[in-house]
């Protein structure tokens, strides 16, 4: 989990450098605040998808017994148009997209991620 949020979150940090913002402004409660609550708070909407995703369950059925909205689902495909569009790199955050459009496992996700090469974006 700790390898899977630290490199979304630099991928976050890629994206929003690429598009002009300070990466300082990441590192503060609006950025890594904001992910670390999504990732470990049991109360985070998106991260209860994440989790029911993970044990299999059914996007739909997931999203149709939610009374909130999970932002993240609506905007995973946005945020890799715009990696495409800056020509960034973004192997976390385009696997979540994957598995949201059900074109990807979870378990195969995690998978192909752990396998990557560990090299830095520049």
């Amino acid at each position: 989990m700790a390898a899977l949020v630290s490199q979304g979150c630099s991928e976050i940090r890629w994206l929003a450098t690429k598009m002009g913002a300070k990466s300082t402004t990441l590192t503060g409660l609006s950025g890594t605040g904001d992910v670390m609550l999504t990732c470990f708070v049991s109360l985070s909407r998106n991260r209860t998808v994440g989790v029911r995703l993970g044990s299999g369950e059914n996007l739909d059925d997931i999203l149709s017994s939610m009374n909130q909205v999970a932002e993240g689902v609506a905007t995973a495909g946005a945020v890799i148009a715009l990696a495409q569009k800056y020509k960034v790199k973004m192997p976390v955050l385009t696997a979540v997209a994957r598995i949201i459009d059900n074109e990807l496992t979870p378990t195969k996700a995690v998978f192909e991620l752990m396998n990557l090469p560990q090299v830095e974006e520049v």
